[in-house]
């Protein structure tokens, strides 16, 4: 995860970090030329407070921190030639669309690797793998995305999956799931009008909740167990189409999936050998 999302993600800073964090925000890549003393007279703290900062960060110190918001600022700089929400424009070529919708793909992957905490990823391959059943819930086309993973799943390590399509469904397979399934809420922006309800049922029978988001979602819906973030740079409504939350969406679950296959790696690609003559019934010279 990048020193931006570090910054924005982290809950657990006092009063004064916040400050100091707008502070670092608005300075942005101008504080390659600060010392630590100086950032500390300008966002009215201590050197002492900052290193403090740098480590809740999960960084090792002041120079780490500044190496990290160079980083951070030149994958930005880079980004700045990408429009996410209308990667391409009226009178554009098929090369000119071809390439933007490619720099579109490669920005929001590379974010969404940065916004991914892979400890937490492994948390939640180990609640998949161990689960009895897999229940995803999602709505409109982020369904595509739920069908994709469901797919993989069950062809893959033969687990069964359950993707509810309807809020009464969604409802319905909620208040039927026990505490050794495990639910995965796939929610862009926290604000599908399904989740209430659906995870207000997931905790009543306690279930452990996975939620595949932006952190917007996450804020929005602080109670769940595990939280695998995504890049948040397309805007939810005004676009051209879901490009960049769809890409996201499709990579987060492809790690998770490929983190639980490896979980047992040897049985999963013999269950592959096993079952491929059952379900494929072509033949290949």
């Amino acid at each position: 995860m990048d020193i931006a999302h570090r910054i924005s993600s982290c809950d657990n800073l006092t009063p004064a970090e916040y400050a100091l964090a707008r502070t670092v925000i608005a300075l942005q890549d101008r504080i390659d030329g600060y010392t630590i003393e100086d950032l500390a007279a300008t966002a009215h703290t201590s050197p002492a407070s900052i290193s403090r900062f740098c480590k809740k960060l999960g960084l090792s110190g002041y120079r780490e921190f500044k190496v990290e918001l160079a980083r951070s600022g030149a994958k930005r700089a880079a980004s700045g030639a990408v429009d996410i929400d209308y990667p391409f424009s009226e009178g554009d070529s098929p090369r000119t669309i071809a390439y933007g919708l490619k720099a579109l793909y490669e920005l929001t992957l590379s974010d969404t690797v940065d916004c991914l905490d892979f400890p937490t990823v492994l948390k939640a391959a180990r609640l998949v793998h161990a689960a009895s059943q897999v229940d995803v819930y999602t709505h409109s086309h982020n369904a595509i995305v739920a069908d994709s993973f469901q797919d993989r799943l069950r062809r893959g390590i033969g687990k069964t999956v359950v993707v509810a399509r309807s809020e009464e469904e969604q409802r319905i397979v909620a208040a039927a799931s026990k505490p050794d399934s495990v639910a995965i809420v796939i929610s862009y922006s926290g604000r599908a009008p399904f989740l209430k309800n659906v995870l207000r049922i997931l905790h009543c029978r306690h279930v452990p909740i996975i939620l595949v988001g932006t952190d917007k979602a996450r804020r929005a819906h602080p109670d769940v167990d595990l939280h695998l973030q995504i890049s948040d740079r397309e805007h939810p409504q005004l676009r051209i189409s879901q490009f960049a939350s769809h890409i996201a969406l499709q990579y987060a679950l492809d790690v998770l999936f490929g983190c639980v296959f490896t979980l047992d790696y040897q049985r999963n690609v013999q269950y592959i050998a096993d079952t491929t003559p059952l379900i494929d019934d072509r033949t290949f010279s």
